[in-house]
């Protein structure tokens, strides 16, 4: 009968000739059964996935990795071939940790989650200890303005024009004209920080309305007003010479990414320092009970985010066949991606881990930078960083330079509205601020900080932008809306829910089942009574803990599920 294991691995689980695949799985798993190993189901993304206990507590996934830690037991050999992986609560631990902050309890995660650990054990777990225990390292905290900044510019109103204005580029009261296609003017005005004071009716217009008040369909505001200060430039020309000037001053996205000491200095599930396990492919480290764990493991571990979003095994190098999907950005297999679906996503530039992802992919972009009326002179509109990420300038512009440009404007219009209304944050890993970060979508080789995924919302009255919201679409299964900014001069006008209730309606068409979002205290109760929040569990948020979502310390996270439409 112990033949029947040692076939079946080195088989790779093949049938010999003249038998049938079933029945050397059915010999080799009745051998194991007979040496006291214990079959039993686990519960994974709604589905019942077998494991194999054995008698020493270890838990395997896969009959493979079962039958070479069976081997590796009986020959007496040290650690294998490195299948195995231990889960927590899976038999009574081997080397319980006596540290404390190790073995506490933690509420907000389960007793067991199943991420694998692959290779040989190369080295001790590496266990990070804050080197000052008097300054325990907590997670970045966002913490609201009560009132504005005194002598600000908070009742100014946040238009391109006001923006340029700010940035020294043109003058209010400055000449300017719309021109036709020959070039000719068809109306003149005057700059102000609301809009366009014609000089024919001195009614103030904000770009769009000054470009049909001048009897033109051209949709192009911003490229058809020129200067009249002989130079000929065009506000769009206005707008790309600020964003070049930004790109030669080294801003927080410049930023060098590392971190001399290596791993991070906080848990990626729960943001807070203490002591950590650090995974052995990234930056990330975690607490051990964050992750399911009563003890740290033998052998090399990686996190969940380092783990195939399909089959839950990670490695330690690199491997062009291990690929992270472009949108919920999961990491698989190009052969479990082949096993779950059709074999043409793999042959795409751009990955996607499943249809759905696909689609909700493309239809963000779709989204992107198309304006949507709401009524009451409100427009909705989704932006995204068209930036690299080492600020070096855009990647990818398939409407034009223009356009462009008037997305970096508006994207800096959000981060003021941003810095208005929250405190600054710096995270201290990186030194970058955290809100900018995240409205230029920076990415970075620290999961937790990795921002790439971001769009964001922006609801504007008459071309001026009143309220922001940031937000992350991990596939179907969930949406985060991270952070949500109202200008004081706009609050108590339904703005806030005016945003809200179209990305929630968007986000819906796209199929996606969730939105969550991390709340202070204080707002808790609006977000639940006044817009259909409610709190998340600990177990509820432990299904979540593949996607890498952004949490503040002191925040308590909020979810609502969507009417999907699809």
């Amino acid at each position: 009968m112990a033949d029947a294991v040692f076939n079946w691995y080195k088989n790779g689980g093949t049938a010999e000739p003249g038998t049938k695949r079933s029945e050397t799985t059915l010999q080799a798993k009745k051998h194991l059964s007979s040496m006291g190993w214990v079959f039993w189901y686990a519960q994974k993304n709604g589905r019942q996935e077998l494991r194999y206990q054995s008698p020493q507590g270890k838990v395997y996934y896969t009959l493979k990795a079962a039958c070479k830690g069976y081997i590796d037991e009986t020959s007496g050999a040290e650690g294998g071939g490195g299948m195995a992986v231990a889960v927590a609560g899976a038999g009574e631990p081997k080397k319980p940790l006596k540290r404390k902050s190790l073995t506490q309890e933690n509420p907000a995660f389960p007793k067991s989650l199943p991420f694998k650990s692959l290779q040989p054990p190369k080295r001790g777990k590496k266990v990070r200890k804050q080197e000052n225990q008097a300054k325990v390292i907590k997670r970045a905290s966002i913490r609201i303005r009560e009132d504005p900044v005194p002598n600000s510019s908070h009742r100014n109103p946040r238009t391109v024009l006001s923006w340029l204005i700010d940035n020294n580029v043109v003058s209010i009261l400055g000449k300017v004209y719309y021109r036709n296609k020959a070039g000719n003017p068809l109306m003149r005005g005057r700059i102000t920080r609301t809009g366009i004071q014609c000089d024919c009716c001195f009614r103030v217009f904000a770009l769009t309305a000054f470009e049909a008040h001048a009897g033109s369909t051209n949709h192009r505001p911003a490229a058809n007003i020129i200067l009249d200060d002989g130079s000929g430039r065009s506000l769009s020309d206005c707008q790309r010479q600020v964003h070049d000037s930004m790109m030669t001053i080294p801003t927080s996205a410049k930023k060098g990414d590392s971190n001399p000491r290596g791993s991070d200095d906080v848990c990626s599930a729960c943001c807070d320092g203490g002591e950590l396990i650090c995974c052995d492919r990234c930056p990330s480290a975690f607490h051990v009970n964050c992750v399911g764990l009563k003890e740290v493991p033998d052998g090399d571990w990686f996190c969940p985010s380092c783990c195939c979003g399909i089959c839950c095994i990670g490695t330690v190098s690199d491997d062009d066949n291990f690929l992270a999907c472009q949108q919920c950005e999961c990491k698989f297999h190009i052969g479990c991606l082949k096993l779950k679906e059709s074999n043409e996503l793999a042959r795409k530039n751009n990955w996607f881990c499943s249809h759905s992802c696909e689609n909700i992919f493309s239809s963000l972009q779709n989204l992107t930078g198309k304006p949507i009326p709401v009524g009451n002179n409100l427009t909705w509109t989704l932006l995204k960083s068209k930036a690299s990420s080492n600020g070096d300038g855009y990647t990818d512009c398939p409407d034009g330079l223009d356009s462009c440009a008037e997305n970096h404007s508006k994207l800096n219009i959000a981060l003021d509205v941003m810095h208005e209304c929250f405190e600054p944050s710096k995270d201290s890993y990186t030194g970058r601020d955290l809100v900018e970060a995240v409205i230029f979508s920076q990415g970075s080789k620290l999961k937790r900080l990795n921002f790439k995924g971001f769009y964001i919302a922006v609801l504007e009255e008459n071309n001026d932008l009143v309220s922001v919201a940031t937000v992350r679409v991990h596939g179907d299964i969930v949406a985060e809306m991270s952070l949500v900014a109202t200008r004081f001069s706009h609050r108590r006008r339904g703005m806030c829910r005016a945003l809200v209730d179209e990305l929630e309606k968007n986000l819906a068409k796209l199929g996606v089942q969730k939105l969550i979002l991390p709340a202070v205290p204080a707002a808790v109760d609006t977000w639940v009574n006044g817009f259909g929040f409610s709190h998340m569990t600990g177990d509820e948020r432990s299904k979540l803990l593949q996607y890498t979502l952004l949490d503040f310390q002191g925040s308590i996270m909020c979810q609502k599920p969507l009417k999907t439409e699809l």
